[in-house]
């Protein structure tokens, strides 16, 4: 078996390596090519555990997540995980891979997607409401689909996370400018693309169709039914919204609330693997778009198989004996 930290997964693979990864495995999903039980959460007070396996073709993956919101005033991740990629015929374990950044790369390659097939071409402006390494990956796979950015306008109530993030963000386009921002409506005043990546029990936008039209929304911090990042009014906006998985309709307060409040119908959501399919492209006309992400277990599969077969092609990684 072969284990595989941070570095060797940042090493083996690149942004368009794992876009495309993570596009078939949305199309696998969409048409049942694989196999994936529903994730388990096991919460102990404030605290998550999550397990979530999937079954494909060729290999099988368990990843193994604990969220715990207090790590961020003890200057530690928030989200720390492991995954284990075995093979599909024997069970043979083949690697054993850092889930944090697993995550960080498949979600934002999800994220990434989404700005694809959902926001204009001509995108300049991009707003980061958490700045955390989930909010990093998403900003640098849009930065990646979107060739026209120039500024990015952040905000998070850590001065500290907000110098983290420009130090990694730098590395990879030194050339868009950094905004560091006092407020949420700051970011709807200036950005076309919104991405909200935080732990947050109750919304964090105003709750203005003034601020808010006219824009994608990119939310992916919710992931229980009492989290929340996004405002009412959102949805008087947007005749249609995009999931990852309609496990997203009950797993997030994003979509559950809502639904409960009768501001959203269930049939005015849809996959994202429809566009994918169809590769129906976004014009540059003004419109609200909304794109919800809570993950899944066949996204993490494939990123693991992905990252397995091209580390193995560069001798990347360290040898474990069990």
């Amino acid at each position: 078996m072969i284990s595989f930290n941070n570095s060797d997964i940042l090493r083996a693979v690149t942004f368009e390596n794992m876009l495309i990864a993570m596009e078939a495995a949305i199309l696998a999903n969409e048409t049942q090519q694989t196999r994936t039980p529903p994730r388990t959460h096991i919460n102990v007070e404030k605290n998550t555990l999550l397990m979530m396996p999937c079954f494909g073709k060729k290999y099988f993956s368990v990843k193994l997540v604990s969220v715990f919101p207090d790590n961020a005033s003890k200057n530690i991740p928030i989200i720390f995980g492991t995954v284990m990629l075995n093979d599909r015929n024997t069970g043979q374990p083949l690697a054993m891979l850092d889930g944090k950044t697993i995550t960080a790369l498949r979600t934002g390659a999800i994220g990434g997607l989404s700005v694809k097939y959902l926001s204009p071409v001509s995108l300049e402006n991009i707003g980061i409401i958490g700045t955390g390494i989930q909010g990093l990956y998403q900003t640098l796979f849009a930065c990646h689909v979107r060739k026209y950015v120039k500024n990015i306008y952040l905000f998070n109530r850590s001065a500290g996370k907000l110098e983290w993030f420009a130090k990694q963000f730098k590395l990879y386009f030194p050339h868009i400018q950094l905004h560091f921002v006092d407020s949420s409506a700051t970011v709807l005043e200036n950005a076309q693309l919104i991405i909200t990546a935080t732990t947050a029990a109750n919304p964090l936008l105003p709750d203005s169709t003034e601020l808010l039209k006219g824009k994608h929304f990119l939310a992916v911090g919710s992931y229980k039914p009492d989290m929340r990042e996004l405002p009412d009014a959102l949805f008087s906006l947007t005749q249609q919204v995009y999931v990852d998985t309609f496990h997203a309709i009950e797993e997030s307060g994003d979509l559950a609330i809502p639904i409960e409040k009768g501001l959203l119908k269930t049939e005015q959501i849809s996959t994202l693997a429809h566009h994918i399919e169809q590769q129906i492209l976004p014009s540059d006309e003004q419109q609200t778009t909304l794109f919800k992400s809570v993950g899944l277990a066949v996204f993490d599969l494939f990123a693991a198989a992905l990252i397995y077969e091209k580390a193995l092609e560069q001798g990347i990684g360290q040898q474990i004996v069990l």
